[in-house]
């Protein structure tokens, strides 16, 4: 009888300890992300978890806030761990060592002599809410307690009053909402213990908590997660998803897994020698897609930046912006992200003002304040409407997607009357001075403003744009306006904004009828257009590459040599990638693309030495390092890695129907490979390979609808084409020489596939080797001005270092050299033939020419 007692109790005790245990979701092992990327943990840098709809933001300490946009629910969450046995709590933030940033998920790993925790953080692509998965190894039971600080705010300059905060023992979950009970949040786990009591009907005024027991037998297998859930419509929203992630946690991750994996594998990527620019490509895409955000009051569009706030309600520029779409939108029209794209400009539509303006931005507070009429930064740019028409144009030409723009036809009608209404001196081009800001908000730059060459260049795009479009949807009067239009900015930029005593282009026009001659990075982006003469250009692309504007991670936006030259000034010095993004497609389109490539590995190195993954706004102008007020996440910068790679490098020109390119290989690529680049409904893939004497082109399109194409590329210095072939046959071909660059342009009809090959003698591949930049460095590298050829032998390379400073140079091909001066010969190494120059004594950055002759 006694044994039968003590059979009945054990069981029972057995069964209520099983019950006392929570459900918890089981572990699993994150999927290998090919593009992963991981590092000793620096505590101050940013890290983030961003969908759709919600995101985490944060650093590598561990500390991170939560957002279901629009509203911030809360900040400084934080983890501190308490091991049975021990006296003290230890930080979680104290112990961390490694970062893994994928983009589903980034994991922070934290050791300490008693256990190792792995937190994934990880937002679902489409849900109203965010996970943190704690993966705990320990062999001694653990209290984890999760502080944080409620605050239910939406994002600047938005407001709402009445929040308060308190436990719910039934969901093990703080609710944090406010006196309406239409914006909720709910912050719990599973796992979790009675949260801490509360003030009624308000918050805190410090942090909450609550605790998590940890078994050791039970973190061996499941996950300790972090809940995160919220709505702005109603609370049962929030409790229902509060209730789906804590079900569907796997399920969850492998819908973000999938998404960023279609992101990789059906959009266009690259292979290229350099792995650096080959993961930098790709974590550009995943960055892109990041800035894709469906607020419940606005609507799906691309914000700009993202950086965590803290006790504020900014999170870096994570609201809408027009003009930073447009930009952006080049570089997901490369990639093949047709759909965003179009969602990009349909939202900017939705908001166009009554007098056709586009607007420069949109806080995602506006649904719930009166934005456009109470607060002034809604349509306070200029160039935001320009470059919107030249932005749809750039899509429709290469998805030739006719219907959407007969879709937004009465937008881009309305846009481009504005442009036309803003133009009171009839030069073609409207006025800052009386339509708003363009290139700089604020410093010397806007003194006694007019209209500047960015503003220009936009809407001298936009009328050539228009003069197209206009054609198509057989509007004559419109073609006549847009034509007219067109051919007096053209004559503009180049004959008013062209200073001939010094043989370069002005940054603007001002009000006083002068020319400002600051050097700047935005004669960069008529170029980028293709919009100045050939002729008159070399001046001012030299002071692009020179060290006055262009530093080894980037260019400066005012040169250094100015008297309002500041290192940390925002638009008076500091060095931003977007801006050295329009340098290098300037310098692609006028054939330099030493010094164009030297600016795409710039922008390259970033997401590796700062925020994992991800590109800064603005950096120092004399240092290797962000700002202090930089965004760690900025959007433009971010789209600047594929940009001048597809349309600079690669020479990408599309109408949708028909196919340019105007490839210009670095000399030390001896290959390349696009796949999945789309045109129209078609996608291709090219690979390029070079021999000694000849480049070889494989296209293969994934269908048989013939597709032209004109190929134009740029050979190596001083090359003699011999012959051109296609699938074996030769092929008539022109050649056209660029100061030393030789183009040779030929056509061919495609269809399923392609190969082609160009042979070529007595060619001189110049390569200017550069060592990336560690953080703290002042600029030191080499600068390459110019290249000519004064004779169909002879080389001169302009260079720019620093005084006394001894540069490597190395060139390689089929030419012989019979003489060398400013420089001398060092050798061979790897089938490379060194020349080493040493610059003139005498301080600061001196110039040099190396002239090279040979037989």
């Amino acid at each position: 009888m006694m044994n039968r007692l003590f059979l009945s109790f054990a069981l029972l005790l057995h069964a209520a300890i099983a019950f006392a245990q929570p459900k918890l979701p089981d572990k699993f092992v994150l999927i290998e992300n090919p593009i992963e990327l991981t590092r000793t943990a620096r505590p101050g840098q940013y890290i983030e978890a961003v969908g759709r709809k919600a995101a985490l933001f944060g650093h590598e300490s561990g500390v991170f806030e939560s957002w279901v946009f629009p509203v911030k629910l809360f900040h400084d969450a934080r983890l501190s761990i308490q091991v049975e046995g021990q006296d003290a709590p230890v930080d979680f933030s104290a112990n961390v060592e490694r970062i893994i940033t994928r983009p589903e998920a980034t994991t922070l790993v934290a050791s300490n002599q008693l256990f190792t925790i792995r937190a994934h953080f990880l937002t679902p692509i489409q849900e109203q809410g965010s996970l943190v998965l704690l993966d705990i190894d320990t062999a001694r039971p653990l209290t984890l307690t999760v502080s944080f600080v409620p605050d239910l705010k939406p994002m600047w300059p938005g407001g709402l009053g009445g929040q308060a905060a308190y436990w719910r023992d039934d969901l093990k979950a703080f609710i944090i909402t406010e006196s309406r009970r239409q914006y909720n949040g709910f912050f719990g786990s599973p796992a979790a213990t009675k949260g801490v009591a509360t003030p009624a009907h308000q918050l805190a005024s410090g942090s909450l908590r609550f605790d998590l027991k940890v078994d050791p037998a039970q973190a061996k297998k499941s996950f300790y997660p972090l809940i995160i859930a919220g709505s702005t419509k109603d609370r049962q929203t929030a409790i229902d998803l509060y209730n789906k992630l804590s079900t569907t946690i796997s399920d969850q991750y492998q819908q973000t897994f999938a998404h960023y994996r279609r992101l990789r594998d059906e959009m266009l990527s690259i292979e290229t020698p350099d792995e650096k620019l080959n993961l930098a490509f790709e974590w550009a895409k995943v960055s892109l897609d990041k800035g894709m955000i469906e607020n419940p009051d606005l609507g799906l569009g691309l914000v700009a930046g993202w950086n965590a706030t803290g006790d504020g309600a900014r999170p870096g520029f994570g609201w809408y912006f027009g003009g930073d779409a447009a930009i952006n939108s080049y570089a997901m029209t490369a990639y093949g992200d047709f759909e965003n794209v179009k969602a990009t400009f349909r939202f900017l539509a939705k908001y166009q003002r009554a007098d056709g303006k586009i607007p420069h931005e949109i806080s995602q507070s506006a649904g719930i304040i009166k934005w456009f009429e109470e607060y002034p930064y809604g349509f306070i740019h200029a160039d935001t409407t320009p470059f919107f028409i030249a932005a749809v144009g750039n899509y429709y030409q290469q998805s030739g997607d006719a219907e959407f723009i007969k879709e937004l036809w009465p937008t881009l009608k309305k846009a481009y009357q504005f442009c036309v209404s803003n133009d009171s001196d009839g030069d073609g081009i409207l006025e800052n001075s009386k339509a708003g800001l363009g290139a700089s908000e604020l410093g010397s730059l806007l003194e006694d403003l007019h209209q500047d060459i960015y503003l220009a260049a936009t809407n001298l795009e936009a009328s050539t744009v228009m003069t197209v479009w206009a054609e198509v949807m057989r509007d004559g009067d419109l073609r006549r306006v847009a034509l007219g239009r067109k051919n007096k900015a053209q004559e503009a930029i180049n004959t008013r904004y062209w200073n001939a005593s010094e043989n370069r282009y002005a940054y603007a026009l001002t009000k006083s009828g002068k020319q400002n001659m600051e050097a700047t990075a935005w004669t960069a982006v008529p170029m980028m257009f293709g919009q100045l003469e050939q002729a008159k250009v070399s001046r001012t692309l030299s002071g692009l590459a020179s060290a006055d504007l262009s530093t080894d991670w980037g260019t400066r936006m005012l040169g250094m040599n100015s008297s309002a030259y500041s290192p940390i000034a925002y638009n008076n010095g500091g060095v931003w990638p977007f801006l050295t993004g329009f340098v290098a497609l300037g310098e692609y389109a006028y054939q330099r693309n030493h010094s164009g490539f030297a600016h795409l590995q710039q922008i390259a190195n970033l997401p590796f030495d700062f925020a994992l993954g991800y590109r800064p706004e603005i950096l120092s102008g004399d240092y290797y390092r962000p700002l202090d007020e930089s965004v760690p996440h900025q959007f433009f910068s971010v789209g600047m890695t594929i940009t001048p790679f597809v349309r600079g490098l690669l020479g990408l020109r599309t109408n949708g129907k028909s196919l340019w390119l105007a490839p210009q290989l670095p000399a030390a690529w001896d290959y390349l490979k696009v796949r999945n680049l789309r045109i129209g409904s078609s996608r291709l893939m090219i690979e390029a390979e070079r021999f000694a004497g000849s480049v070889r082109y494989k296209v293969n399109k994934d269908n048989d609808e013939p597709l032209p194409l004109l190929l134009a590329p740029v050979l190596p210095l001083l090359s003699k084409p011999l012959r051109v072939t296609v699938d074996g046959k030769p092929v008539k071909f022109n050649l056209t020489t660029e100061n030393a660059a030789t183009i040779c342009s030929f056509a061919a009809t495609l269809q399923a596939k392609a190969i082609i090959e160009i042979h070529y003698a007595s060619d001189v591949e110049l390569d200017v080797p550069v060592v990336a930049p560690q953080i703290g460095d002042r600029t030191t590298s080499l600068k390459v001005l110019d290249i000519i050829s004064p004779a169909s032998n002879r080389l001169a390379v302009k260079v720019e270092g620093l005084a006394g400073q001894s540069y490597r140079l190395r060139w390689r091909g089929g030419a012989v050299l019979a003489k060398i001066s400013g420089a001398t010969t060092n050798g061979e190494k790897d089938g490379w033939k060194l020349i080493e120059v040493t610059m003139p004594v005498g301080g600061g950055w001196q110039t040099k020419t190396v002239e090279l002759e040979f037989k």
